[in-house]
């Protein structure tokens, strides 16, 4: 049996926005795998003139008092820590399965949290002074005391911005155009030239999800949590929101933190004034042709549904995390070496993807990790020729699985 960081038992729930998880987690072990990223601010004669981050900046006193208070005997604290797992400090998704918290189902409506390792991949949304306070604490066993918390699993940065937004949009401490900046996001879809580059990622991955004629339709859900053990509840596949943002994400910047953090600081004054850098979408997205990066995405990915996705068995990799985001790495490369021409995506894509017919991406080569994600572009560099000299691993997993 697999040896984790952490198992802890947990309730679902479910609301509009999508599912979230309850549990009991040691304050010591949420100082080890969690962070927060401190806001910080520009002024002029006095003025607030820029603030970026995504958390009011910690304030001292506060975590000394609430320190004390931690050591007082009979302290508690109720209310929840609510946490954002899976992305990195940089706000990058990890998109390795062997490293993501995920939730498994023990019997009936009984769950349990699993968090694999002592990385830090949980954001804090709400709650960062509670557990700051056990560092000031002078009563080393209270750090063992059980915080009560609502875990979000898969929830990208816009959205974990928007709960923050809510749960402190009637405190006096942090208003509600205050919450929506601290957190780094202008959430005003009439503001479009002020998007960051993960903000419009959001925006297109809703267009994706909800179109018609999108190959994403019904596919695609906010916080999609997979639960093993779980009854078949359907068989048309899905995958997170966070998996579709991250792939946008990648075409239209190298940073997209430091583009955050430029447009929040006022360094730019809208995202046309942004550096140009090497991703192949770039120019589109200073120049706000958002509708095109949009149908050139439905147009990739309606090739990849003809050729890949429609050959596939149930349970395939490719129609999971770590297949969606390697079919995003080749449409990256794809553009950025012009074997894909986004004037011409459908006819393009098609010719480079006309080997690919009939792999079978359910094969145990393609297990569902960072390593399964790295094994399937791989595989499809080599079947597109974007790779014409691919490692002898990749080389005979191809010839076998053309051959199968």
């Amino acid at each position: 049996m697999a040896k984790y960081f952490l198992t802890v038992p947990a309730i679902r729930i479910s609301q509009p926005i999508g599912e979230f998880f309850l549990c009991s987690i040691p304050a010591e072990t949420l100082l080890a795998v969690t962070y927060s990223i401190p806001a910080t601010a520009k002024r002029s004669e006095g003025l607030l003139t820029g603030i970026f981050g995504n958390q009011r900046t910690e304030i001292k006193d506060r975590s000394r008092q609430i320190g004390a208070y931690i050591d007082e005997e009979n302290s508690t604290f109720p209310n929840n820590i609510i946490l954002s797992a899976n992305y990195r400090t940089s706000g990058d998704f990890e998109d390795d399965e062997s490293l993501q918290w995920r939730v498994e189902r023990v019997k009936d409506e009984h769950y349990q949290l699993i968090v694999p390792s002592p990385e830090r991949l949980a954001s804090i949304i709400d709650g960062q002074h509670r557990l700051k306070g056990f560092e000031e604490s002078q009563k080393p066993d209270r750090k063992k005391m059980d915080m009560p918390c609502a875990v979000f699993i898969n929830l990208p940065r816009p959205y974990q911005a928007r709960i923050f937004a809510t749960i402190n949009i009637n405190q006096k401490r942090v208003d509600k155009s205050l919450a929506y900046q601290l957190f780094g996001y202008d959430l005003n879809e009439k503001d479009a030239d002020l998007w960051s580059p993960d903000m419009l990622a959001v925006f297109l991955a809703r267009n994706l999800e909800g179109r018609d004629d999108s190959p994403f339709k019904n596919h695609v859900r906010l916080a999609l949590v997979q639960i093993p053990g779980e009854g078949k509840q359907s068989s048309v596949w899905k995958v997170s929101i966070a998996s579709i943002v991250e792939g946008i994400t990648r075409l239209i910047s190298a940073k997209p933190a430091a583009d955050r953090s430029a447009l929040l600081s006022k360094e730019a004054v809208d995202r046309s004034k942004l550096a140009i850098d090497s991703t192949p979408l770039r120019q589109w997205y200073i120049d706000g042709k958002d509708k095109k990066i949009l149908e050139l995405i439905i147009d990739y990915f309606r090739i990849i549904d003809e050729v890949v996705w429609s050959h596939q068995t149930e349970g395939s990799f490719a129609t999971k995390t770590v297949g969606i985001l390697a079919l995003f790495d080749i449409l990256r490369e794809g553009l950025s070496k012009k074997r894909l021409d986004p004037n011409a995506t459908q006819q393009t894509t098609r010719t480079l993807f006309a080997h690919a017919r009939g792999i079978n991406f359910s094969d145990d080569f393609f297990h569902a990790s960072g390593a399964g994600r790295v094994r399937i572009r791989r595989v499809l560099q080599t079947l597109t020729g974007l790779d014409p000299t691919p490692q002898r691993e990749t080389a005979e997993a191809v010839s076998r699985l053309l051959h199968k």
